[in-house]
């Protein structure tokens, strides 16, 4: 018994120690970290001498046991030539140890996306960070990824969690497991393939995801819209959900089907779709539908001729090598089964 009795005191302490309020409270949760190769605005602290990287942190923010917010959340902004220093200058500049085991979010200067060796490197170095969560959005900055960190943290008390909700339940059209996290970034760096890093455009105002930078093995290809994005949800059979607008008719995918087929060497495309209409008003439901199969199509094309300017076949539809040459026809056929308005 006496044995049994001891056998309890132990298990308990330990489960006691892992829960220990103090050891929380003596970390720094990043929930947001953004990564520039160059200067960022002057306006900027910077902890740490000037180096080849500039990260910026953002804080989460914690309860405490009795329901009380803990401080504000910060944006801590540090300079060094490697993760591991950087990680050491912020600590040293903090009474808390900084980590990156709830991150949920990363922001990468469009100077890095933009430099083949930069993005590797950094790509690589992160992998190598300590207590790193895979599962970590990937978002490109048109401005410095400092400007990003600190709009999206000053947006709410979720901070960076309100990119990760954003991501993956902003009406379909960021979809996490579909899209880039830091596990499939390295994926498709290790294995040279066509991908898009989505763009994050924030300030003051706003904070929005319109379009993407197209990375063709490793190396920057070109932007693209959020049109685009939305095209390739038709490519991949994924399209219900999406919504077509043309002027004033509005109508909601249902249903989605496509095939490709060679014929002579041109890839043709078929797509078969149902949809219902949300707002419009039209002579008759087959103009309608013809309507929203010019808007489809147009779509789908110019998405093909951006990826055909670009050589980059972030559609899916090639081997990868030879989208500048592929020659494509569209064909379209949407059926209307909910009228909405139109009688």
């Amino acid at each position: 018994m006496k044995r049994k009795f001891l056998l309890l005191m132990i298990v308990s302490m330990l489960l006691t120690g892992c829960y220990d309020k103090t050891e929380t409270e003596e970390r720094l949760y990043v929930v947001l970290m953004g990564i520039d190769g160059r200067s960022i605005p002057e306006s900027y602290d910077i902890y740490g001498d000037e180096g080849r990287y500039i990260v910026s942190v953002g804080e989460a923010k914690l309860e405490s046991d009795i329901g009380d917010d803990s401080e504000d959340q910060k944006t801590v902004i540090v300079s060094g030539n490697t993760f591991s220093d950087i990680k050491q200058t912020a600590d040293k500049y903090s009474d808390k140890e900084i980590y990156f085991g709830q991150l949920k979010a990363a922001v990468l200067g469009a100077d890095i996306i933009k430099d083949s060796d930069k993005l590797a490197e950094t790509v690589y170095n992160i992998e190598r960070m300590d207590d790193i969560n895979t599962k970590v959005v990937v978002f490109a900055s048109e401005k410095s990824a400092a400007e990003a960190v600190e709009a999206v943290m000053a947006k709410d008390s979720k901070g960076g969690l309100y990119l990760w909700d954003y991501y993956k339940n902003n009406d379909g059209n960021a979809d996490a497991d579909e899209y880039m996290d830091f596990e499939n970034l390295v994926k498709c760096m290790r294995e040279d393939e066509t991908f898009i890093i989505p763009k994050i455009t924030a300030d003051e105002s706003q904070i929005l995801l319109d379009g993407g930078y197209v990375i063709k093995k490793g190396e920057f290809m070109g932007e693209i819209t959020d049109e685009d994005i939305k095209s390739i949800k038709w490519f991949e059979g994924k399209a219900k959900g999406e919504v077509i607008n043309d002027n004033e008719l509005s109508a909601r995918v249902k249903k989605a089907r496509i095939s490709i087929a060679d014929e002579n060497g041109v890839a043709v495309v078929s797509i078969k779709a149902e949809c219902s209409v949300e707002n419009g008003i039209s002579e008759s439901i087959k103009y309608s539908q013809e309507r929203l199969e010019t808007v489809i199509k147009s779509n789908l094309e110019n998405t093909i001729n951006k990826a055909r300017k670009l050589n980059a076949d972030f559609i899916g539809l090639t081997d990868g090598d030879g989208m500048g040459s592929k020659s494509f026809k569209i064909d379209v056929e949407v059926k209307i089964i909910s009228t909405g308005v139109i009688k």
